[in-house]
Formats: structure tokens, C-alpha cells, sequence
């Protein structure tokens, strides 16, 4: 009975380390052009001519395919990764981390590598939430201790050691940054190039990142959305020139992706359109509401749309995406299922570009956000730890993780048993950084001292 007992312990702990077994990838012994084989699982394409493999070691390699045998290339070819566009991840990945500094005796901001080395020594006070700002990922935000630009290799393009504005953002998919200066009428924003020159001379009131080489801007104080009864202002849309090209009076406005953005038809923007950077009107609707264009398509009303305004979903299908899930950052988005269908989970997977179903989600996952860089923090519902699962339905990453991130650059931020554990892991799982905690020293209890002898008493031997 013991052995048995220990026997059904053991299997239920291979079972919580490697989750649900139709979930996995399948392992398969890969060779190269040489004669070299390794035995891995196929995690996903990488750009247009390489694959992430994770050996049986859990460690990640990134193979070019001309480098496998035909075999290899014809089973990947076949894969259901293969009908995906391929996750493409930065060259030079860097992660922003904060730790305690035992010398500093303070929290201290600072960027690793694919390794988890700390990439360079600058003294960084504040590493900002976007990140890297341009879709290059060659530039990010930081205070190091005044406001600027670091590239990827900790040089200072402007700012960090002298005063810069004292506000600026990133976001766009280009290296051009939006300063903020003053406050009131008196504040106004201007568009910065990566060494702190203006890439627009002018001085507008206020406005939004480039994206699609468009940008939304207010030309007078009085054109700002919100306050003082203003509503929704007045947007302006300027080119990289910063020439004036349409201006849309009390509407809200989204920004572009990929050339194409959704803008209010009403004040009470109840009702939208989508146009392209020209502002022409690709489709009228009028929409509830429109989502970011990622890989050719956008979640507009619950349902796929692609660049020209056509539907990829039917109306009354089977499929309804709910907005949590629009702006997912890969060629892929969680559904829901309009009605119950006896035997079948209520979520699924689809193509984000052809609308076509690709996979189940078990009921007892529940993905949060969606997919970025081909992965969804889901969480357990019987255990409440988060793993990862990928867009074809396998559970990439155990659920192991007391909380997580969703990728970025092939990189999350996850907590390992408990929250304050904080770490990085690659797409394979890997940790490849671990925070150093504060020490939270706990006070000795002191004994009592001795009460003191009295005259002529004799003192005990120790």
C-alpha cells in the first residue's frame, strides 16, 4: 500500500511539473546536415528561416531549418506552427530588472541579456514600463538620474546624465520619441529623434506616438480631449513632415497600426469607422468598437476584419471575441464560443489573419491577454499558478508560477512559489535571472541578564 501511495504521489507531481498531457509537444530526435542529432520539441518558427527547439535538458537552441535534415524540414513544414506567421524577436534583446542592491541599500534598475548577465554597468534610477521604444528595440527610456535615451549597448543618445524634458514617451514603431514640456496652456509636446534633436521643429499642444509615419496631434490648448467641458477636442493628423492632414473635431481617435485605425463617427463614440493614413475611409460600418491591426487583421465588434474592411468570421458563427482579447500581440486570438456545445471547452484558438479555428483551451485554463510572441499566460483554476500556453494549444510552460507576465522580446517576468520571488524566463521556460531579495533581518530575543550577586554571596561556576 505504501509503495502504491508513494507510486500515485510521484505521478501526480510529474503530472503538476509537466501539466496536462495532451497538451504537450512532442518530443522527436532531430538531426543536422552533419550527422548531429538531439532529441527536442519543436517550440516555433523564428522569423523566416529558423526554429526553436528545446532539448530534453529544458535548454532552448535556435536552429537555422537549411541546417536540419529534409526529414526535419518536412516535419516542420507540416507542423501546425508552420501555418502561423513566424514569431520574429529582436536580435539584441535586453530585459529592464529591479533588484535589491545589498551595497546601495536601495532597489536598483538594470538590463540583462539572453543570459541573465547584466548587459552594462550604467547606474540606471528608473528603467520606464515601455520599454525599448521603437519596434527595432534598439532604444529605451530610462532615468539614469535625469530623463533620456540609452541604446542597446548603455550609450546615452541624450539626456540620463544631463537634464532632458521632463516627460517622454515611446511607442512609436519608429526611433521617434514625444517630449512633454511645461504644464497648463503653457504645455506643449514636440517630436524628438533619437539623439534629442526635433524631428518636427514645430511645437504642438499636445499629441500622440508616431505609428504608420501618422501621428495625432492638437494644435492649440484649447483642441486637448477632456477637461474644462473641452470633450473629445480636436485631432490633427500629421505626417513625418508634420504637414496637417485631416482634423477630426470631438471625435476620439485610436492610434495606427499597420496603416489603418479606427476613429468615432459621434461625440459619445458609440459608433466608429475605420480609415487608412490618408484618412480615407476603408470600411463605414458604423462599428461598437474597432481593435489594433496585428498580422493583417483586427478584432472589430467581436469578429475579424481584415485590411480592406472584409469579414473573416461570420456574423452568427460559432466564434465571438471578447475585447480582452483584441489587441493580441501574435497571429493568433482566444475565441469564446457563442453557445454551448456538449463535449466541446468553451474557449478556442484562431487564426488572427484567415479567421480559421486552430485549437481548443480547456476549460480549466484561463488565458489572460492573449498571445505575445506566441504564448498566453494562462492560469490553472484548480491550483491558481500560471503557465504558458502556445497558439497551438499546447502547454508550452508548466503552470508552476505564482504569477507571470506575458512575453516581450522572448522574454517574461514570472514569480517563482511566491510573489515576491521575482525572475525572468525565455520562451523555453528557462530561468535565466533570479532577483536578489532584501534580507529582512529578524531581532534575536536577548536573555535576561543576570540579576547581580549579592554582598557576600557566592557567585556559581560557569
Amino acid at each position: 500500500m505504501k509503495t502504491s501511495a508513494r507510486l500515485i504521489a510521484l505521478l501526480s507531481l510529474v503530472a503538476t511539473l509537466t501539466g496536462s498531457p495532451g497538451l504537450q509537444a512532442d518530443l522527436r530526435e532531430f538531426t543536422d546536415v552533419k550527422g548531429r542529432k538531439i532529441t527536442a520539441e519543436l517550440l516555433s518558427l523564428s522569423g523566416k528561416s529558423k526554429v526553436n527547439l528545446r532539448m530534453e535538458s529544458g535548454k532552448m537552441v535556435t536552429v537555422t531549418l537549411e541546417r536540419l535534415s529534409k526529414p526535419d524540414q518536412d516535419y516542420i513544414a507540416a507542423h501546425p506552427a508552420a501555418k502561423l506567421t513566424p514569431i520574429v524577436l529582436p536580435e539584441q534583446a535586453l530585459v529592464a530588472v529591479k533588484e535589491w542592491n545589498e551595497k546601495l541599500q536601495r532597489d536598483e534598475s538594470y538590463f540583462i541579456n539572453v543570459t541573465g548577465q547584466r548587459a552594462f554597468r550604467r547606474s540606471i534610477k528608473k528603467i520606464h514600463d515601455d520599454g525599448f521604444a521603437s519596434g527595432l528595440w534598439q532604444y529605451a527610456v530610462v532615468e539614469g538620474p535625469h530623463l533620456g535615451v540609452l541604446d542597446a549597448k548603455g550609450m546615452a543618445m541624450f539626456g540620463v546624465s544631463r537634464v532632458g524634458p521632463p516627460e517622454l514617451e515611446a511607442g512609436s514603431d519608429a526611433p521617434v520619441f514625444l517630449a512633454r514640456y511645461g504644464t497648463g496652456d503653457a504645455a506643449y509636446v514636440q517630436y524628438l529623434r533619437k539623439d534629442g534633436k526635433p524631428f518636427i521643429k514645430t511645437r504642438f499642444a499636445g499629441g500622440r506616438p508616431f505609428n504608420s509615419e501618422r501621428a495625432w496631434v492638437n494644435l492649440e490648448s484649447a483642441d486637448r480631449p477632456g477637461g474644462n467641458g473641452q470633450g473629445n477636442g480636436t485631432w490633427t493628423l500629421i505626417d513625418y513632415q508634420g504637414n496637417l492632414l485631416h482634423a477630426f473635431e470631438g471625435l476620439v481617435v485610436n492610434d495606427f497600426s499597420e496603416g489603418r485605425t479606427g476613429v468615432a463617427l459621434d461625440i459619445r463614440s458609440t459608433e466608429w469607422a475605420i480609415i487608412n493614413t490618408d484618412a480615407e475611409v476603408i470600411a463605414e460600418g458604423p462599428f461598437r468598437r474597432v481593435g489594433k491591426f496585428i498580422d493583417g487583421a483586427a478584432v472589430v465588434d467581436g469578429r475579424l476584419m481584415n485590411r480592406d474592411g472584409e469579414w473573416l468570421m461570420e456574423e452568427k458563427g460559432e466564434w465571438q471575441i471578447e475585447r480582452r482579447y483584441e489587441n493580441s500581440g501574435s497571429d493568433a486570438v482566444v475565441a469564446r464560443r457563442t453557445r454551448r456545445i456538449p463535449g466541446k471547452p468553451r474557449f478556442g484558438i484562431l487564426r488572427r489573419s484567415t479567421g480559421e479555428f486552430i485549437a481548443d483551451v480547456p476549460d480549466e485554463y484561463y488565458v489572460d491577454r492573449g498571445f505575445f510572441n506566441g504564448l498566453a499566460v494562462v492560469r490553472d483554476l484548480k491550483t491558481q499558478n500560471f503557465g504558458y500556453l502556445s497558439r497551438n494549444g499546447e502547454l508550452i510552460i508548466p503552470t508552476n508560477f505564482s504569477r507571470a507576465e506575458p512575453f516581450k522580446g522572448g522574454y517574461a517576468h514570472v514569480s517563482l512559489a511566491q510573489i515576491y520571488e521575482r525572475a525572468v524566463i525565455n520562451l523555453a521556460g528557462e530561468l535565466i535571472w533570479k532577483a536578489q531579495l532584501q534580507e529582512i533581518a529578524v531581532p534575536e530575543e536577548k536573555e535576561a541578564p543576570e540579576p547581580p550577586a549579592k554582598e557576600n554571596e557566592a557567585v556559581p561556576d560557569e
